[in-house]
Formats: C-alpha cells, structure tokens, sequence
C-alpha cells in the first residue's frame, strides 16, 4: 500500500524530535506565566534547625566550657502588596513569552510541513529523473546497437560509432548520479518523517492561490514570525517597565513565628517569638545603575520595534519569491510537457528518417538530449510547483495540520503546551485579582518612540514581453 502525503505529515508531527523539543519550549513558556503569577501570592517558608555549640571561656588561669544541643524553628509569611509595577510587568512579559513561544510552535510545525512536502516531493522527481535517465539510456544503448551494427556492414564510419558510445557513456553517467539523487533524497525523507519511503502515491490536489495582494495582508496578520517579532517588542516593552519598577517603592507585608532556645546549649529554657508587620523599602541611590537598566531596556525596545518591521520585510520578500516561482511553475509545466510530447514525436520520426538515409546520426542523438532535457524540466517543474505552492501557504501563515487532514491535537504536534500540569491551588491567589490593578497603577512601559520606515509596495510593474509568447500546444 503506498504511502500517502498526508500520513507521512502525521508521522512527521507525531514523531519529529525538532516539534517535540519546540513543544517542551512552549510548556516551559506555560510555567513561566504561572510562575508570574505566583508571585502576587504569599510565600510560605519554615525553617528548622538542631546544632550543638561548644565554646571555651578563658580567664586568666581558669577555662570554662559550656557545651550542648539546641533547636530553632521559625515559621515567616511574606506578601508582597504593591511593587510599583514589578509584579505586573513580569506577568506582562511572561505572557508575551509565552506568546513567542506558541509563535515558535506554531512556526516549527508549518515549517515541517514544508520539509516533509519538500522530501516527499524530492523523492518523487528524483524517482521519475531517474527512469528518464535509464531510458535515455536504453535508447542510446539501442542506437549504439544499431550503429555498431551497420559499422560492421560498413554502412556507418567509425566517427558514428564513437559519438553514439560518447553519449552512451554520458548517459550511463546520468543514470548513477540519478540514482544518488534517490537514495540522497530518500534519507532526508527519513530525517523528517522518521522512516524510509515505500511506493508514494501522487500529491493530493490543493485550493488555489489567491492573489499576492491577499497573501501580503494575511501574512501580516497570520505568519508566525512576523508575530513572534511583534511579540518580542511588548516583551522588552514589559522590561522597560520593569526597569523602573524598581526605581520606586516595595511594599509588603510580613509575619513570622520563631521558637528559640534562650542559650544555644539547650533546650530546657526557650523562648516563643511572634512577629508581624509591614515594609517598605526604595532605593534612594545606586550609582547610576538603575537608570542605565532603564536605558538599557528602553534601547532594546526600540531595536525589538525595528527588528519587527525587518521580519516583516523578509517574510514579504520571501513571501514573493515564493509566489512568483511558484507562478513560473504553473505558466511553465504545460510548456515543459508540450516540448516532451514533441520531442517523444520527434525522437520516433528522426530515427525513421536517418534509417532512410535523409537524416544523419548526429540529428537522432540531438533529439533524444532534447527529450532527456524536455522530461527532466517538466518532472523538476513538477515539483516545483507543488513545494512553491505549500512554500507560500506557510509564508502567509496559512499552512496547517487541517488542511492535510492530520489530527492537530496535542498529541497530535500543534500547541500541546495547554496541556500542562496545573498547580493545587491557583497561581497568585488570593490576593491576585486585587493586587494587579493596584500593580499596574505605576506600572509604566513607555518608550520614546523613533519612527519605523514601514514597507507597502505592491507588485513591480515592469515590462516582461511574456505576452507576446504563444499558448503551449495541445
């Protein structure tokens, strides 16, 4: 039974270690978030300890020594209640994190998507080159055939001979390297899907492209990186409020038990110690650190904000290579498979005639390199056409398991990281949905904005000629 694309994307994304490992990245992006919101919550820490002590007093001539074992346990509850912006921005950026890291995942599958199309197609076209080579070559081998044998009834010159064996052995050449072309493909399919292809059956047939215009506005809104990219700049931006969170004041509150011994040498006497209250603490100086933090994260944000725009520019860029080849490939594929049937005609009708006399050997070795050269455009444009067309569903974030028809559930490959084990008690309660607003009052992520060049040109007109090209013949 042949293996189909669509079993070979499930295989990919049930087994793939690249997915799987991006995977383990968006859980810990999930932790990172609850580990944020941990924070508004109090935190509980006990503390026991049971040492010995031995000291020796000396006095003149006289040495006491007092020895003996005691025990310390305390008990403290620390809850932070206002951080001017600290606690709020670490959940801001954790969210964005965790954002990025969905991104990343959502990136890493479509772009397995691609390589498992681009293996399962690459084995295919190397497959169909490789028996063009070998029929080349079987026609070559008939011709040289046919030549030695009229070299014998002196019919041919040696100068016949020795051509038809030059492209014999040219032919035999492309038959080995073609095959290595197999195997080289067949191991980069076994890189991606986990096994060796067995019988592959055809590519499945896909909706059509809409218009670059479209696939501009729909990457902007959907490609994973370019939203990964805008991502990372609110995640600086959360760092910048950071930064000056911790210029302005902490408050907490704080309670603690301690049972003591009175002296560290027993046990007998001690004493119980219950302490509660509240703190608050500002730094006042710090040499210029702090505001260089602030700048710091400022000048990254800013670098973030470009940096977005940039991504945004390579994903248009590659979003018209991708397009524009993969147009190429559709207006040329009929071309490519008119020159194959001309070239089969033509190979059968210049072998008639040089057997006749009106063509020369010269004539029937061209026609068959015109053949060789007609099949191998047409089965590599093939190919083409069908990797460039997946190739632009992933550059406009199109591209998903669905579409295949492949399960996108966590065990599946896609966003699995919801799946995470949650805690006993929610992150950050009680106190959470009370501290954060009363956090976000001085929370302040604002940046002095430089102006960012965006990019919106369209189709590049020029003329190309194209029309004045004929339609292929039937």
């Amino acid at each position: 039974m042949a293996d189909t694309l669509e079993q070979a994307i499930a295989k990919a994304h049930e087994y793939n270690p690249q997915l799987k490992g991006t995977q383990f990245l968006a859980r810990s992006a999930d932790a990172a978030v609850a580990r944020a919101k941990g924070a508004y919550g109090p935190s509980l820490a006990v503390s026991v300890r049971h040492e010995y002590t031995f000291d020796r007093t000396t006095l003149n001539d006289l040495a006491f020594d007092e020895q003996g074992f005691g025990t310390t346990a305390s008990l403290s509850l620390l809850q932070p209640l206002f951080t001017s912006g600290r606690l709020a921005s670490g959940l801001d950026g954790a969210r964005a994190g965790r954002m990025i890291a969905r991104e990343n995942l959502r990136a890493a599958s479509q772009q397995l998507m691609l390589d498992v199309v681009n293996a399962y197609a690459s084995v295919q076209r190397d497959l169909t080159l490789f028996r063009v080579a070998r029929d080349i070559h079987a026609l070559l081998a008939q011709q040289s055939n046919v030549t030695a044998a009229r070299f014998r009834l002196r019919d041919s010159t040696r100068p016949d001979l020795d051509q038809t064996t030059n492209r014999l052995e040219i032919a035999a050449g492309r038959v080995i390297r073609a095959r290595a072309a197999v195997e080289t493909s067949a191991a980069r399919y076994r890189n991606i899907v986990g096994t060796y292809p067995s019988d592959l059956a055809a590519l499945p047939d896909l909706a059509p492209i809409p218009p670059l215009a479209d696939l501009y506005a729909r990457a902007d809104a959907n490609n994973p990186q370019v939203r990964a990219a805008r991502y990372t700049a609110l995640r600086s931006r959360a760092a910048v409020a950071s930064a000056r969170a911790a210029m302005g004041p902490q408050v907490s509150a704080f309670a603690s038990v301690e049972r003591a011994p009175l002296t560290p040498y027993q046990n007998t006497r001690r004493v119980e110690r219950l302490l509660a209250g509240v703190s608050l603490a500002m730094p006042l100086h710090s040499g210029g650190q702090l505001l260089a933090a602030l700048q710091e994260a400022e000048q990254r944000n800013l670098a973030d904000i470009q940096f977005a725009e940039q991504t945004r520019r390579d994903v248009r860029e590659t979003l018209a290579t991708d397009w524009n080849l993969y147009r190429a490939a559709a207006e040329a594929l009929p071309r490519f498979e008119a020159a194959v049937r001309a070239a089969e005609s033509a190979v059968a009708g210049v072998k008639r005639q040089e057997m006749a006399g009106i063509r020369t050997l010269r004539e029937v070795l061209d026609v068959t390199n015109d053949l060789l050269t007609a099949r191998t455009s047409a089965a590599e444009t093939r190919a083409e056409l069908f990797i460039r067309k997946i190739a632009v569903l992933r550059d406009a974030g199109l591209l998903s398991p669905e579409l295949f028809n492949v399960d996108s559930s966590p065990r599946g490959a896609v966003l699995a990281a919801d799946s995470a084990e949650q805690p006993f008690i929610p992150a950050g309660l009680p106190l959470r949905p009370l501290l954060d607003p009363i956090d976000r009052i001085l929370s302040n992520g604002r940046v002095p904005q430089v102006p960012v060049q965006i990019e919106n040109e369209g189709t590049y007109l020029w003329e190309d000629g194209t029309e004045a090209l004929e339609k292929p013949s039937p």
